[in-house]
Formats: C-alpha cells, sequence, structure tokens
C-alpha cells in the first residue's frame, strides 16, 4: 500500500513538472516573438528615418546644384558587427548633434534682509514691528545723546557694532 501511495505520489509530481515545463517553453517563446516585433518595429523606423535624411540630402543637393554631384564629401564609417542597424544609427548621430551654447555671464542679485531666517519661514508683521521699534530706539538715543554726534552713522548702528564686537 505504502509503495503503490509512494508511486500516485510521483506520479503527480512528474505531471505537475511537465505542465510546468511547458508553460515556462511557452512563455520563453512569447518573450522571443515580442523581442522579434520590438527589433522589427526599430528597423523600419530606422530606415524610414534614414530614408528621411536621404531625400533631405537629395533636395539641399537638388537646391544648391552642387557641380560634382557623383561625390559625397559624407563617408560612412565601417562598423563591427550588428549589421545596417549600427551603420544607420552612428549616421543619425552624427545629423543630429545641435550645435554648442553660447557663454553667459548671470548676474544674481539677492534681497537684502535683517533677519537671518529666510523670507518663506519668517512672520512679516513680527519683524516689521521690531523694525520699527528698532528704528524709535535709534532715533531717542541719537537725539538725546549729544555726545554721539562726532560718530560716523554707521557707528551709531548697534547692529554695526555688535558684528563688529
Amino acid at each position: 500500500l505504502e509503495e503503490a501511495e509512494r508511486k500516485r505520489i510521483e506520479d503527480l509530481k512528474e505531471k505537475e513538472r511537465q505542465r510546468v515545463t511547458k508553460e515556462l517553453e511557452l512563455w520563453k517563446k512569447q518573450q522571443e516573438d515580442a523581442e522579434k516585433q520590438k527589433r522589427v518595429r526599430k528597423e523600419g523606423k530606422l530606415h524610414q528615418e534614414v530614408e528621411r535624411l536621404k531625400e533631405k540630402k537629395k533636395e539641399k543637393m537638388n537646391k544648391t546644384r552642387i557641380p560634382n554631384e557623383g561625390t559625397s564629401k559624407t563617408r560612412l564609417k565601417p562598423t563591427k558587427g550588428h549589421g545596417s542597424y549600427s551603420m544607420f544609427s552612428e549616421n543619425l548621430k552624427e545629423e543630429q548633434l545641435p550645435a554648442p551654447r553660447s557663454a553667459a555671464t548671470i548676474k544674481i542679485n539677492f534681497t537684502s534682509r535683517v533677519f537671518p531666517t529666510a523670507l518663506r519661514e519668517s512672520r512679516i508683521a513680527e519683524e516689521e514691528e521690531w523694525l520699527c521699534k528698532q528704528a524709535e530706539a535709534r532715533r531717542t538715543i541719537s537725539a538725546d545723546l549729544s555726545e554721539l554726534e562726532d560718530l560716523k552713522e554707521e557707528e551709531k548702528n548697534p547692529d554695526w557694532l555688535k558684528d563688529k564686537g
């Protein structure tokens, strides 16, 4: 009885193994077909692009009417492997290079702020109130003390004095 049960279990395992193997092979075949289709589409698009570029060159040559039409200055570089695909892609790369950008200097001006925090993080109303109080205090100090008259304006500024200290 045990031997018959073992044989039945082994048969079930073998059937499952075969089913999974068939599914895997089918999946691989589908992947390969999809890859082939992608390759064919790419080559088709590339071929169309090359034909379009050839037509543009012919139009340019017809417009300029070069006396020596048989010789072309552009030569295709020989490529290794990949057949015509890499030859066309190199040709396209040469055609699509944009001109280099012109160099320039950018000047940036920052708005001066009394407070070290960024404007997006500050509380504008409280800062304005504080600045008004500071300006009023400076006015009263400068008006009250006659001995400060001989000092420069920046030497009267408490922020400047603090930074200097």
